[in-house]
């Protein structure tokens, strides 16, 4: 009898296009676009796999936009990491901080002049400038069929003209550099149209999927999700441009919305293994009993101040790169230790070594980073006296009162449970008549 209900049919067409077929102990590493910003978000992240053992299990890292920034300088070290965990000064020394150094000077300023120069308008030459900027710094200066064969780096981007995602890697027939695909990867307009083979427009790869997770969720058992996605915050306008260009922010923003929706149900009901931590997350919001102790900046400034710090190229301050690198490294850690299906993964039992502990004050954290969601068209000019200062604020004392301590180099034991209190009679009987109450 005919119910009324539709039944999908699983059609092989179907199966093939939209459910997963993953290969085992393949383990993807997404990271994310916006900047330099989440870009040091995620070279805190990585450093804590690389600690816990796991960032050279990766399989594949599939990087976005400003994630491609830092998957860039990871392929070019790939030597010094992908064959086991590399020790804390020697990450410091050779990934973090030559990194560091390249998001303190500010990417995109002449990118972005001849850009929006009129005659430059039809051709690459924002494009290619971009990439021979990234190149003068150490970045993706070789060709992507020289990338390692494993982990798989993919950079991933969009084709304006099929509407697709289109993705850099080692096996592309055209004979591009990294930092041409890692700039592809960043830029939005004008599009890119180098291709000698065919007809392509290729622009941010945010567009069509800003965490990268596309290329890698059907072949995939294991995906580690570094999101450092932009805030939408509310704006008010009235002119035509604003509501065009407001329309289609809001369209982007839902579109991502809901991919961040499907993948969380994906990793909460089991059918992936892996982790994910967002920049507008605390730490502190991993923690549900007392058996755990996670240490990190809270949910306010977390949402308020560090989730809204600008995304672009601009200058990154030594306050802005410590809060951040801090902000990824122990997210990283919370997401890892509190998700089962990843203690597998976790080889190695790292204590925690955070990069800037001196950075873990809040109030210096808000005083610092006062001003960090101001974005200025060709830069903010600023950043080294703001660097200068924070330098010099690096050797400050933390403050005495306890909240800022730096963690100890061993999980927390189980805390005790709470005394439980004595119980009231169900009846108290009533005085005596007659009889005077003393207190």
């Amino acid at each position: 009898m005919d119910s009324g209900v539709l039944t999908p049919v699983r059609t092989p067409s179907g199966r093939l296009r939209y459910e997963p077929s993953p290969k085992p102990d393949a383990v993807a590493l997404c990271l994310s676009g916006g900047g330099f910003r989440n870009a040091l978000f995620h070279l805190g992240a990585v450093r804590r796999l690389n600690e816990l053992g796991i960032l050279y299990q990766v399989t594949t890292v599939s990087a976005v936009s400003g994630g491609a920034t830092l998957a860039a300088h990871l392929a070019k070290t790939c030597h010094r990491w992908s064959s086991g965990p590399l020790d804390s000064e020697s990450w410091e020394r050779e990934i973090s901080a030559p990194f560091r150094r390249i998001t303190s000077e500010n990417l995109s300023a002449r990118a972005v002049l001849k850009g929006w120069l009129p005659w430059y308008w039809v051709t690459d030459r924002a494009v290619e400038t971009l990439a021979r900027d990234m190149e003068e710094r150490g970045l993706g200066a070789m060709p992507l069929d020289s990338l390692p064969k494993e982990p798989r780096f993919i950079f991933c981007a969009t084709d304006l003209v099929s509407g697709t995602q289109w993705l850099f890697d080692r096996s592309s027939d055209e004979q591009w550099n990294v930092s041409t695909a890692a700039a592809v990867s960043s830029w939005l307009l004008p599009p890119f149209t180098g291709s000698k083979f065919r007809r392509v427009s290729l622009a941010d790869g945010g567009v069509a999927d800003y965490r990268g997770v596309e290329p890698v969720w059907q072949t995939h058992d294991t995906l580690l999700v570094s999101d450092g996605g932009d805030m939408f915050q509310p704006q008010w306008g009235q002119s035509m441009l604003w509501s065009m260009t407001r329309l289609a922010a809001t369209v982007s923003h839902h579109a991502q919305l809901y991919q961040k929706r499907w993948l969380l149900s994906l990793l909460e009901s089991g059918r992936f293994k892996g982790g994910y931590w967002s920049i507008d997350r605390s730490p502190l919001t991993f923690q549900t009993d007392r058996s755990t102790r996670f240490y990190g900046y809270s949910p306010a400034l977390a949402r308020d101040v560090i989730a809204t710090i600008r995304i672009d190229y601009d200058e990154i301050s030594t306050a802005e790169a410590a809060v951040l690198e801090n902000h990824g490294y122990l997210l990283a850690e919370a997401a890892t230790r509190t998700d089962p299906n990843l203690n597998y993964l976790r080889t190695v039992d790292a204590p925690l070594r955070i990069p800037h502990p001196a950075w873990l004050a809040e109030h210096k954290v808000r005083r610092e980073l006062r001003d960090s969601a101001r974005k200025i068209w060709l830069g903010r000019g600023r950043g080294r006296a703001l660097s200068g200062r924070a330098e010099a604020a690096l050797n400050e004392p933390l403050p005495t009162d306890g909240r800022y301590a730096p963690p100890p180099l061993s999980p927390q034991p189980p805390q005790p449970p709470l005394p439980s209190l004595p119980s009231l009679p169900e009846k108290v009987d009533a005085p005596t008549p007659g009889v005077e109450e003393h207190v």
